[in-house]
């Protein structure tokens, strides 16, 4: 039987940082958490994720006053080379960094730099699928990766079938869980 297991790392007060739309200091505590312990691809994904929460909905998802784009894309991207760098193998990274950078490339790259659109998303999916090689067992890697193929009808499946998990998978209620509650919810 599959052991079902937290998603995104666990960490204390993030739910009340973003209830309040203090970005900035939620993703100072996750880089905080992060420089303590730069090889643990958990605690690097967490902070990617939040960068990338904000990032996608600059301007009319959240608060961004007296935010900077520059700053969240900048941490994004950084992190995101230290974890291609040191997390080529890693299919829990390649999985969820992977599903970010398929959806929205633009995020990931210097656009005074070039279209790097299609690079960029092409690299997101190679690392979805290299996920899904190095570990075939992760329902929620084959789910997201599934969900970027032409195949919906097993991407609804295999939604439908880990749908009453989901709580699980996600226990917490910070911006991310929450967001991948919804998006794989059948």
């Amino acid at each position: 039987m599959m052991q079902i297991k937290n998603y995104f790392l666990a960490v204390d007060f993030l739910v009340e940082l973003e209830s309040q739309e203090k970005w900035e200091e939620a993703c100072y505590l996750l880089q905080k958490i992060w420089e303590e312990d730069k090889l643990n691809s958990k605690k690097l994904v967490r902070l990617i994720s939040e960068c990338w929460h904000v990032l996608s909905l600059w301007d009319f998802g959240i608060k961004t006053e007296g935010l900077s784009f520059q700053i969240f894309q900048s941490m994004l991207m950084e992190c995101t080379e230290f974890g291609l760098r040191n997390f080529e193998n890693d299919p829990y990274f390649l999985c969820t960094t992977g599903y970010m950078i398929s959806l929205f490339p633009h995020l990931f790259y210097e656009w005074r730099d070039g279209d790097r659109y299609a690079e960029w998303e092409s690299k997101g999916k190679k690392m979805l699928l290299k996920s899904n090689r190095l570990n075939p067992d992760d329902v929620i890697a084959k789910i997201l990766y599934l969900g970027i193929t032409s195949n919906f009808t097993k991407y609804n499946e295999a939604k439908a079938l880990i749908s009453s998990a989901l709580v699980e998978y996600f226990p917490n209620e910070t911006a991310i869980e929450v967001y991948f509650k919804d998006i794989l919810n059948a």
